[in-house]
């Protein structure tokens, strides 16, 4: 079987070479991302593996058919870059890895806000800087703060359990269900109430037509001033002009991004001496209570291996039955 790899990272191909001692077979790697400009290069391939940030609208869907391409997978949970209906619609069967490590994103989110309420992020910098002043660095603790968290699917799950050992002062949740183990760690309340009362703020939902933009101008305005806004999830579910506004006026005390709508411009790329075409995350980059991640709370070893293992894995399951446990379903 012959199956093109897109995006591959150099930290990933340990872990397909093992899937191809495994299968008895040899991928073809590209390091660039799948577009329509490139798409012509699936010509002669069974299959296909990609991830979050390859473009799979219906052009390149189209391609895929055309090519003779029956299933491919991509080694994500999210897939809001994959036109799905379209997809079912001509005939692609798609799966994805739903859960490859949902610790190392929880982990990952405490830290991140940890770094925003005790100014780590610039201890480090000044430290590098052999500038050891403390003054302007007052620091808050974490068991006077109101923790707010949207969702609770797997991963808003494990970080609520992993603050409740931080002691915070309260963990206020909002999920459109509740699940009874969430409330013995935390209390469900509205949206709103949620937006009033927290001192963070952390996401940890899908990018969906209702997420998207969810923090905007007018939630923003429902918010504590002073408020850290923490997104681990999707770019999409923060309008970035109203986040700056916000972050400018003071109304948001800090921000913690590991995802933004146009990352593609940064992520895994060496930027130092390139200004890029968004003038908005030129900004942020400037501001000293924002933290900026090239997408990486993913990313450990663990996660790196199931994502790998199960994206191939999804690929010889539709081959060898036409079916996969992990088939993405049409919305």
């Amino acid at each position: 079987m012959k199956i093109a790899v897109y995006s591959l990272l150099d930290d990933e191909l340990e872990f397909f070479q093992l899937m191809e001692k495994k299968y008895n077979t040899k991928f073809t790697f590209y390091k660039h991302y799948l577009n329509i400009d490139n798409a012509k290069e699936i010509q002669g391939f069974d299959s296909i593996v990609v991830n979050a940030r390859d473009e799979i609208n219906s052009e390149v869907l189209d391609k895929l058919k055309e090519y003779g391409i029956k299933y491919m997978s991509t080694r994500s949970a999210g897939y809001d870059n994959i036109d799905v209906d379209y997809a079912d619609k001509i005939g692609i069967k798609i799966a994805n890895v739903p859960s490859y490590s949902p610790n190392s994103v929880s982990e990952f989110t405490v830290l991140s806000l940890l770094a925003l309420i005790k100014n780590y992020n610039n201890l480090i910098i000044n430290g590098y800087n052999r500038n050891f002043i403390r003054n302007g660095l007052v620091a808050k603790e974490l068991r006077n703060l109101n923790i707010g968290i949207i969702g609770t699917g797997r991963i808003g799950t494990l970080t609520i359990k992993h603050l409740k050992g931080f002691y915070p002062k309260n963990i206020f949740v909002y999920s459109r269900t509740e699940k009874d183990e969430i409330k013995n760690y935390a209390e469900y309340v509205s949206l709103d109430e949620l937006y009033k009362n927290s001192d963070v703020i952390i996401y940890h939902i899908p990018l969906s037509k209702e997420t998207k933009d969810m923090v905007c101008k007018d939630s923003i305005n429902k918010m504590k001033k002073g408020v850290y806004i923490i997104n681990v999830s999707r770019g999409g579910i923060v309008n970035n002009e109203d986040l700056l506004e916000g972050l400018k006026s003071g109304h948001i005390g800090g921000a913690a991004l590991d995802v933004y709508t146009n990352e593609i411009e940064y992520v895994n790329k060496n930027i130092k001496d390139i200004v890029l075409k968004d003038s908005v995350i030129e900004e942020l980059f400037k501001m000293k209570n924002v933290i900026i991640t090239p997408h990486y709370a993913f990313y450990t070893d663990e996660a790196l291996l199931n994502m790998v293992t199960t994206s191939i894995d999804n690929i010889f399951e539709f081959m060898n039955t036409g079916k996969c446990i992990n088939k993405i379903i049409k919305s």
